[in-house]
């Protein structure tokens, strides 16, 4: 008698064991889908940022303060010199291949205050392929240190570092990494 009832203990224990086992089985199985749809998700969000080629505006919200401001890629280039200053002054050890990566821009507050650019957004620079990329270098941008108050604008160049044969296409990006993340699509002058 005293084995039966160990036996069925046994067999309830097992019983209750392998229950658990296809329980957690099935919550592993529902998190992988959850994670799965929830990936798809982000590469359709991805796909659906708003871009915009040379000479179009974009109007974009502040996702960090709440304002807009347009924007418009006027042109794009790639040299080996901006502003009096040659790739060689910039660079130290600069390659045949390097070269600044220029993009003139047009930057209008519409918003109801004045703010100064440089301090309030920056556009990321990369390949189109690629996440994140490069912040310009404020030294070739002053006017965006200047108060910009509602209703003016201003033009100047954003400046960046490449290499011609990095990419076909480059993408600037403003707003990065937010629900508001606008980009630029600019083909390679040199290719």
């Amino acid at each position: 008698m005293k084995k039966f009832i160990f036996l069925a203990l046994i067999c309830l224990v097992l019983t209750a064991c392998s229950n658990g086992e296809k329980n957690t089985e099935t919550q592993k199985t529902d998190n992988t889908d959850t994670t799965e749809k929830t990936d798809t998700a982000a590469l359709e969000a991805e796909e659906e940022k708003p871009t915009y080629q040379i000479g179009k505006t974009a109007t974009i919200t502040s996702d960090l303060y709440g304002f807009d401001y347009e924007v418009t890629v006027n042109d794009f280039q790639l040299t080996r010199e901006v502003d009096e200053t040659p790739i060689e002054d910039y660079l130290i050890g600069a390659r045949e291949e390097d070269r600044f990566a220029v993009v003139d821009v047009t930057i209008k507050n519409i918003s109801e205050e004045a703010y100064v650019p440089n301090q309030m957004f920056s556009a990321n620079f990369s390949a189109i392929d690629e996440n994140g990329g490069d912040i310009s270098n404020d030294e070739f941008f002053a006017a965006g240190d200047e108060e910009l108050a509602p209703g003016e604008e201003l033009t100047g160049h954003l400046v960046y570092l490449t290499d011609i044969n990095y990419a076909d296409t480059f993408v600037l990006k403003y707003e990065f990494m937010s629900d508001q993340e606008t980009h630029f699509e600019l083909p390679n002058p040199e290719q």
